[in-house]
């Protein structure tokens, strides 16, 4: 069982690991202090057309920030180029069995009839579960998709250790102008915006209550973090939008090593996380405009100026800047926000 201590959240352990890279040492028993990581999903976990998918991006940011020796990814499956391939990634899955006679693209496995196994012969320590796409694809009884979105949650977090973690990632949004996966007989763009949307509801409902319980859990907005222009088919992400979660799931789980509690998530224009943390900012009571840096009101070009150059380190900000700089409200400031704002900005 991955124990408290065995967090790199220690301080004086944090500190001279994230500097010098050394590994954490084994515990009395001769075990391994491995965190245990299972990426938990469908293709997007898979990575379907681009093997690893973010894994990828995620396993060369732990092995470059001196963290590859840290983390063991579980799962029974394998690829991709990072240094550790396995995942419990199922390409076409969903969330529970779905009939063929219920479904408009055919009959699908859940991922829970099978989670049970997982859970006693991968057992991990923090779950990444990106889980729901396939479901709208097959537009199976979306009313009650929170329903079982839950059920499949409470038993993955049952799993986990007491001091472990359960992310619960929002869908990302699919694009219906391209027919490859989505039948355009039965969805407009429209139609599979709204989808996306409710369902997404339901999954911040689901983690909002299991906090409320006492549970583990944070919400994960992988849906506030790419965009269509992100995608490679209209579904699955392309290289860039997988390289986007990659960054967004290494600075979740660096921060959970680290002992770091998140903020609650927040309805902005638009998010995503941060690969590395120059300044740390504070929350907010005062309505203001995200990217505003110079708090003139607006987010304009003069704003991404003074971010670049707050991390180029030539201009640093102050706490009220970096507030207003903080574009994916993660009370940190990196070069994601200067990749948001400046999509933001009309140049």
């Amino acid at each position: 069982m991955y124990e408290n201590c065995k967090k790199i959240a220690a301080a004086a352990s944090a500190a001279v690991f994230m500097l010098t890279g050394a590994a954490i040492s084994a515990d009395a028993d001769g075990e391994s202090m491995k965190l245990r990581l299972m990426c938990l999903g469908d293709s997007i976990t898979d990575g379907f057309w681009m093997q690893g998918g973010y894994r990828n991006t995620l396993c060369d940011l732990l092995t470059e920030n001196g963290l590859a020796e840290q983390v063991d990814f579980v799962g029974p499956n394998w690829g991709g180029s990072g240094y550790d391939p396995q995942h419990a990634g199922y390409s076409g899955y969903s969330i529970d069995n779905i009939a063929q006679s219920d479904s408009i693209s055919g009959q699908r496995t859940g991922i829970s009839s099978f989670y049970d196994y997982l859970a006693e012969n991968y057992p991990a320590d923090v779950v990444f579960m990106q889980i729901g796409t396939n479901d709208i694809l097959s537009l199976y009884d979306l009313e009650h998709f929170g329903e079982r979105y839950e059920k499949l949650a409470m038993r993955v977090s049952d799993s986990l250790p007491a001091d472990g973690m359960l992310y619960l990632a929002t869908l990302p949004v699919m694009d219906a102008t391209n027919n490859l996966y989505i039948s355009d007989y039965f969805f407009t763009v429209e139609s599979m915006d709204e989808a996306v949307e409710n369902c997404n509801a339901q999954i911040r409902a689901v983690a909002q209550k299991m906090q409320a319980a006492g549970r583990s859990v944070q919400i994960a907005e992988v849906n506030r973090l790419l965009t269509k222009a992100d995608l490679y088919d209209g579904v699955h992400p392309s290289a860039d939008g997988y390289m986007k979660m990659g960054q967004f799931w290494y600075q979740k789980l660096s921060a959970y090593l680290r002992g770091e509690a998140e903020p609650p998530e927040t309805v902005v224009t638009t998010t995503a996380p941060v690969t590395e943390t120059t300044a740390a900012v504070t929350t907010t009571t005062a309505a203001q405009t995200a990217g505003d840096t110079d708090g003139n009101g607006a987010a304009e070009a003069i704003d991404a100026m003074m971010l670049t150059k707050h991390l180029l380190t030539e201009q640093p900000l102050d706490e009220s800047q970096a507030e207003r700089a903080d574009m994916d409200s993660d009370r940190n400031i990196s070069s994601i926000d200067l990749t948001l704002l400046k999509r933001a900005v009309p140049y």
